[in-house]
């Protein structure tokens, strides 16, 4: 196996753990998680924005003329994956909010069938954000670390918002642990994948997957992540976005000075 598989499976698997993570999170220490979650969000917000705007989305559009239409293809996929599947990774208090109108002690009698719907639609994303870091390596060992570190960027708020969707829909603990694992997974498994399938890809092609690419974390962004970081009016969330982005410039830096 050649160092680069090695590269995307290490940070494939990073992504995945970064999920874990943030289901941990809500497993051992709830009010902690959700009392620093409004800065979190805005930190993954401004790595996102950075590594999208000055890394990504730069690089397709020199593989790729039509970048920019790929870029709004990729903003209308993700709008109605949102918005028809009511998939946020973000809000995972908003759903808790919701839901106690419906369940008493947080926990529903039986299973809502709107959990199932949740979880299919974290795991495709969570297999989107696998493909992100695959096809990143597959252009460049710079770009496939920046995508790396914008995939793992937003992916403990997402392990924290599946665990908490489950939990808070009735789904048994051990059963919301289960799927909450299988979507940290499906990052690495399709990675792995994703690197396979476009060895030797057309360059064209490569700029278009890349333009999606950096489409969709612009798109997280700025419809999620963005929005959930208002609901807190200090100036810690502010400076955790600027913290983002200088994160992103600074590892444009590094990487691409080896």
């Amino acid at each position: 196996m050649s160092n680069q598989w090695w590269e995307v499976l290490i940070y494939g698997g990073g992504a995945g753990a970064a999920t874990f993570a943030g289901m941990m999170l809500i497993l051992a220490r709830e009010a902690w998680s959700r009392r620093f979650s409004a800065s979190l969000v805005s930190y993954s917000a401004g790595v996102l924005l950075g590594v999208g705007f000055l890394h990504v989305l730069p690089e397709a559009m020199e593989l790729n003329d039509s970048a920019p239409g790929f870029i709004l293809l990729a903003f209308i996929l993700f709008y109605f994956l949102e918005h028809h599947l009511l998939i946020h990774a973000g809000h995972e208090e908003q759903h808790h909010v919701q839901l106690e109108d419906d369940c008493h002690d947080g926990c529903c009698s039986r299973p809502h069938p709107l959990g199932t719907v949740a979880f299919i639609g974290m795991a495709l994303h969570s297999a989107i954000d696998g493909m992100i870091i695959g096809t990143g390596f597959e252009a460049s060992h710079e770009l496939g670390l920046l995508a790396a570190l914008g995939v793992i960027a937003h992916e403990v708020p997402e392990g924290i918002a599946m665990l908490s969707i489950l939990l808070h829909y009735g789904w048994p603990r051990r059963k919301a642990i289960q799927l909450t694992s299988f979507v940290a997974l499906a990052t690495p498994a399709a990675a792995l994948l994703s690197y396979a399938v476009v060895r030797d890809l057309d360059p064209q092609w490569l700029g278009a997957l890349l333009a999606m690419a950096g489409g969709s974390f612009v798109y997280i962004a700025a419809s999620d992540l963005i929005p959930e970081s208002h609901r807190s009016r200090g100036l810690t969330a502010s400076l955790a976005l600027v913290a983002g982005i200088i994160t992103a410039v600074a590892a444009g830096l590094v990487t691409h000075g080896h």
